[in-house]
């Protein structure tokens, strides 16, 4: 889900233990140092940095879709 919170777009989002969280921009999500970079009415982007099958490091951009 999505809402505002002092004029600050928040996302609702399910862990994989089933606890419900509020997040914003900036917060970190998710196991690969995922962080938040926007959140809209409809998806939620983050920023990952993982690690290639050579082992070097690069960052991936992913995105959550928000269920009405």
């Amino acid at each position: 889900g999505f809402l505002y919170k002092n004029k600050v777009g928040h996302a609702i989002v399910r862990s994989s233990d089933g606890k419900l969280h509020r997040v914003k921009t900036g917060n970190y999500l998710g196991s690969n140092f995922g962080q938040i970079i926007s959140v809209t009415e409809t998806e939620v982007t983050i920023k990952e940095i993982v690690q290639d099958g050579a082992g070097d490091w690069a960052e991936r951009i992913n995105s959550l879709s928000l269920m009405e």
